[in-house]
């Protein structure tokens, strides 16, 4: 069962983030909203083609953190770190793209944050057009995970942000064993672009992807515990568990990368 605000609650949810949008921008040639200093996210961008000092005129595209849509099993996983794991792998994909403009998680969680959309089990798309607006994101992707005993299924949907509508409903859908977490990250980041009719990656590109040896669950599920712990303040118990991952899947070049932004290298 959906889990959401009251209409009393929703309505005035729905106020503050209009406020906060007028406000926004309102004072947008001052430069977008500042986030803590201390606080960066794992890399979550590809190079892009922009030219500095232009406007850069890619579709922004954020990813709200996943919702836990009913998982069970003998072996359950820490799924609240799932939440904002599948979050930040997701982005990382999707950053592959350098057609594509993608909203640093940190960013999104701070506006989260700040009006308690956290503990919401459905997020509107009127919600999330109005997030959007504020961390300027054109569109919004938001996705659930299933874990039926071992075997993981990832759905997402698209919010248009500028319109307040679902693009696509239940965009996209990848299911297979929990060893292959990350690869259907990767896959479900294709079927993502390809729903929305958003600038593909090239083929080559894709195939590349697919190409790479992913480590398996553990070593998701570890990273997901270190990007919780980021995402709790907890920098040095991020850094500690990233370094495990590291030692263990040295293959993990998104852990790696999210290690050395740290400063903590590789030992």
């Amino acid at each position: 069962m959906r889990r959401g605000l009251s209409t009393r609650a929703h309505a005035l949810t729905l106020g503050w983030l209009m406020l906060l949008a007028v406000g926004c921008a309102a004072t947008q040639s001052q430069g977008p909203l500042s986030t803590s200093p201390d606080t960066e996210d794992p890399p979550a961008t590809a190079p892009s083609g922009g030219v500095e000092g232009q406007e850069d005129n890619r579709p922004g595209v954020a990813v709200w953190p996943f919702a836990n849509g009913g998982s069970f099993g003998p072996e359950p996983w820490d799924y609240s770190a799932l939440e904002v794991g599948l979050q930040q792998m997701l982005i990382t994909e999707l950053a592959q793209n350098s057609e594509l403009r993608l909203i640093n998680r940190s960013r999104l969680q701070q506006i989260i944050e700040e009006l308690d959309l956290g503990q919401t089990g459905y997020v509107s798309p009127e919600t999330t057009a109005a997030v959007g607006r504020l961390v300027q994101a054109r569109y919004m992707v938001v996705g659930s995970f299933v874990d039926a005993a071992g075997t993981m299924r990832l759905d997402a949907r698209i919010d248009n942000v500028e319109t307040g509508e679902i693009l696509v409903e239940t965009a996209a859908k990848v299911q297979d064993e929990r060893d292959r977490l990350l690869s259907l990250v990767v896959d479900l980041g294709v079927k993502i672009v390809e729903s929305a009719s958003l600038p593909a990656l090239p083929n080559q590109v894709v195939e590349e992807r697919k190409a790479v040896e992913f480590p398996g669950e553990e070593a998701g599920m570890l990273y997901s515990q270190a990007i919780l712990q980021d995402t709790l303040g907890n920098r040095d118990e991020a850094a500690r568990i990233l370094r495990r991952v590291v030692t263990e899947f040295p293959e993990y070049d998104g852990a790696r990368e999210m290690l050395e932004q740290y400063g903590g290298g590789t030992q």
